[in-house]
């Protein structure tokens, strides 16, 4: 009887022993999924970033939080992206490296626009830009001076193909395509579109695309 009872035990402790191993081995199996999907959604589908800076203000604030989208870039030339008008567009936000540092900036015109700064405004072919997103008077648009800038005070210009001019919101306090070192952006550069800000949570929302007179 006591051999039996021994026996129980050990087929008793046994199978607890199994439950607790295939307990973790499921968390490990779950982990490791998870671990995929985090890389999957970092390389394919969403960026975090960080607003540095005033550049942006009064729309975005140094040390908040985004995600921006990639996925734009993998449908962008194609017919699904073509079919869906799934492309970059004047007033969106976009993220790009230069030097060593990503920029958050907004597109203000694209591939074949002519573009004109004159006066502390922005003139998008031959009409003058009204943005609902910052107030001119406020945040007035100049050129830099001499062979910083892009191009002259006055001067028209032409957007190359597959370019973007792309302006801070915080115009006097921001480093974009009026100088000659950013220039116009090449959309293969863009690391994508901004859609989300996640933090602050009082500031949490969807980032949509800027309207202008021009849409």
């Amino acid at each position: 009887m006591a051999a039996d009872i021994k026996t129980n035990e050990f087929f008793y402790n046994e199978t607890k022993q199994s439950s607790k191993c295939g307990k973790f081995v499921n968390l490990l199996q779950f982990l490791a999924i998870g671990l995929v999907v985090v890389v999957l959604l970092y390389l394919v589908i969403l960026l975090p970033n960080q607003v540095d800076g005033v550049s942006m203000e009064p729309n975005f604030r140094d040390k908040e939080q985004l995600f921006t989208d990639k996925t734009i870039n993998l449908f962008r030339n194609t017919p699904i992206g073509a079919s869906l008008n799934y492309d970059y567009d004047r007033g969106d936000v976009v993220v790009f490296p230069f030097e060593d540092i990503l920029l958050i900036k907004r597109i203000i015109a694209k591939s074949g626009d002519f573009v004109k700064v004159e006066n502390g405004r922005v003139y998008v072919n031959d009409t003058l830009l009204d943005e609902d997103y910052i107030d001119p008077l406020d945040k007035p648009t100049f050129m830099p001076f001499g062979s910083q800038a892009t191009f002259r005070e006055g001067e028209t210009v032409v957007v190359p193909d597959d370019h973007f001019f792309i302006l801070g919101d915080n115009r006097p306090n921001s480093k974009d395509s009026r100088f000659s070192d950013v220039g116009f952006v090449p959309a293969e550069n863009l690391s994508g579109r901004v859609f989300l800000r996640y933090w602050p949570l009082n500031a949490f929302g969807i980032i949509g695309r800027g309207t202008t007179n021009l849409d």
